[in-house]
């Protein structure tokens, strides 16, 4: 072999070893900062390069973030799938596909929280998580459809919401366990809905073959907890106008930019103050944080709740969903906001982990008092209220990222009327 063809080939290995490095720096840097809040400047010199350097390699931020993603498709799905599944064979796959997902922490956190982001229309990974759920959902539908084909699967459903369902569990399940791994089982959780979708769609009833379902009540229950009241100023009706405007601006703001991008100079644009004005309302950026969520819990129907006030039943979450598919910009903030509170040190990390232990607690006990402590299927009620949490985190995103496409009400039915059949 000739000099000029060797010094390439070692050029190459060379350049794909720091392309490597550069994206599980930026896979670390993603999944702690969000895209707005992570630089070239910094992931470049932890990779060891200048700025010039990993340019060299990705011409661009937004095109090192799409690169990031296609390499967690690569490292996820290809250890997954062998490219021929069909029928419930696509069921086991992505049940190998949670498996691997629980063995790459950093991986699982850096797209939960972009693709949250994504449902931003402006944000550069928008497009790549709208193609990249169509051709999710239409391969999963096209692979229960040959299913149908063969026998194995029942004419007549509809597979394209079924498939939509079953992104929904995923990714909902892959927020909580973020949040915290020691509450949260997640790949036996998933494992079991899809054992329980399985038995409701195939020809015979039959489940996934080799995936039995864990004792039930295993799931730890946290103690609920009650969140303290927010002090109440005794502000004049125009000064809890202006707090309520700039809330409003921080929702917006938080939902776009996510809580490390936002600046408190752009919510005070947003409402129409200097920044001045604002820090007389709100004295930081926290301590708007904490009053945009107390917000939300007044907002959200699931305050009343998540305060023990009445017994929640199904009905109450259906219609949940039905209201917060008119309000967008609020689901997209606190979805915004759960995603990046999975990394260690956000503002917001204790107020989410303590309100899915809550709901996963109260929806346990609502379920067994409306449907008693044996569900369809055999899912223990504590089961069922950490999927419900599930369906509902997962169907919101897809529909924030595609509206068009997905119907958030029916899909939080669809998973409801599992529960009662």
């Amino acid at each position: 072999m000739s000099p000029r063809t060797s010094a390439p080939r070692g050029g190459y290995a060379v350049g794909d070893a720091r392309r490597r490095r550069i994206l599980d720096v930026a896979v670390r840097h993603l999944a702690e900062r969000g895209y707005h809040g992570s630089s070239l400047a910094r992931i470049a010199a932890e990779a060891g390069l200048s700025q010039a350097g990993l340019l060299h390699h990705f011409g661009s931020k937004q095109e090192l973030v799409v690169a990031v993603l296609e390499h967690r498709d690569e490292e996820s799905t290809g250890h997954a799938f062998t490219g021929g599944e069909s029928g419930l064979d696509v069921l086991r796959a992505l049940v190998r596909l949670a498996e691997i997902n629980l063995t790459r922490p950093d991986l699982l956190r850096m797209f939960t929280r972009l693709s949250v982001e994504a449902a931003d229309p402006g944000h550069p990974a928008h497009g790549y998580f709208v193609r990249r759920y169509a051709a999710v959902t239409e391969r999963t539908a096209a692979a229960l459809a040959a299913g149908v084909d063969r026998g194995e699967i029942r004419a007549g459903l509809d597979l394209t919401g079924i498939a939509q369902e079953i992104m929904a569990v995923m990714d909902g399940l892959q927020a909580q366990w973020c949040l915290r791994p020691e509450a949260v089982d997640m790949v036996a959780r998933f494992r079991d809905q899809l054992d329980r979708i399985a038995r409701s769609i195939s020809v015979d009833g039959r489940g996934l073959a080799g995936t039995p379902a864990p004792p039930a009540g295993t799931e730890p229950r946290p103690a609920a907890r009650r969140d303290a009241p927010l002090p109440r100023r005794r502000d004049d009706g125009r000064a809890r106008d202006r707090r309520s405007e700039i809330l409003l601006a921080a929702l917006e703001v938080f939902g776009e930019l996510g809580y490390r991008g936002a600046t408190l100079a752009a919510v005070a644009e947003r409402a129409g103050l200097t920044q001045q004005g604002l820090l007389h309302h709100f004295p930081g950026k926290e301590s708007l944080l904490v009053a945009m969520l107390g917000l939300r819990e007044h907002l959200d129907t699931l305050r009343m709740l998540a305060e023990g006030a009445a017994a929640p039943r199904l009905e109450h979450i259906e219609q949940l969903a039905e209201y917060n598919a008119t309000r967008p910009g609020v689901v997209q903030t606190f979805t915004v906001l759960a995603a990046e509170s999975v990394t260690d040190g956000h503002p917001a990390r204790d107020y989410f982990v303590e309100r899915y232990a809550r709901l996963r607690t109260l929806g346990a006990d609502a379920l067994r008092a409306e449907l008693g402590g044996d569900l369809p299927g055999g899912v223990a009620p504590e089961e069922a209220a950490a999927l419900l949490l599930a369906v509902q985190d997962g169907a919101q995103l897809q529909w924030l990222l595609d509206p068009d496409a997905v119907d958030l009400p029916a899909l939080v039915r669809a998973f409801t009327r599992l529960l009662r059949e």
